[in-house]
């Protein structure tokens, strides 16, 4: 019954919104809850998003690994590695580049028996620059996040509320955008006890999808 499950979710999102595609956003999940002390696991996700910062639209997507520390009780620090684009409205289309972040999950509120439901706070950033020709832009995107997850065998749906503070620069445009307030929901799906999936979309004040795969160690 897993399989057909997380492969329709998976499938799901990616039919209602790839037609979007387009920048980074900053994913929580891969995954939403916190690794035992001493714990690690380690994932890689495709990402797509279209938002506008300042009236200044903005595509990219982006490839990232991500590698989590179960640092104590309910902490989980993470720093993420990989590659993003940049499209910006005016025609500018830059090449893949380096991009780099890092951030923390930490429980607020833990229920061990029952749903397993937790409630917690990540909060996160990431930098990335994307070049075309002569020209490049950087984005610097910070967010925090309020989220519930809960958890079903090996399935651990969630969803919650995040604010965004977003910085463009390049081309002669320096554009900002702060405290702007998003949705998002998405699926934490264990094969087994190590080996999960991961699907999440953020909905209003972006439109993004991700998917990825991970290994908890």
């Amino acid at each position: 019954m897993r399989n057909p499950f997380i492969a329709s979710v998976i499938i799901g999102l990616l039919t209602v919104f790839l037609p979007f595609a387009g920048a980074h956003a900053l994913p929580v999940g891969a995954p939403v809850r916190t690794v035992e002390a001493g714990g690690f696991s380690l994932s890689g996700s495709i990402g797509y998003t279209s938002m506008e910062v300042d009236n200044v639209d903005v595509k990219s997507k982006s490839f990232m690994t991500k590698g989590s520390f179960g640092a104590g009780d309910g902490v989980m620090p993470y720093i993420k590695l990989g590659f993003a684009d940049l499209e910006v409205d005016g025609g500018f289309e830059g090449t893949l580049d380096f991009a780099f972040g890092g951030g923390v999950l930490m429980d607020i509120v833990t229920q061990e028996s029952g749903s397993g439901f937790r409630f917690s706070f990540d909060a996160q950033v990431l930098w990335c620059s994307s070049s075309e020709n002569s020209g490049s832009y950087d984005l610097f995107e910070g967010q925090l996040t309020l989220l519930g997850s809960t958890r079903n065998g090996g399935t651990s749906p969630y969803a919650g509320l995040s604010a965004s503070f977003v910085n463009l620069d390049g081309g002669g445009v320096s554009a900002s955008e702060n405290g702007r307030a998003h949705i998002l929901f998405g699926v934490d799906y264990f094969m087994d006890y190590n080996f999960y999936f991961n699907a999440e979309a953020h909905l209003f004040g972006e439109d993004q999808v991700s998917v990825g795969v991970g290994y908890k160690f």
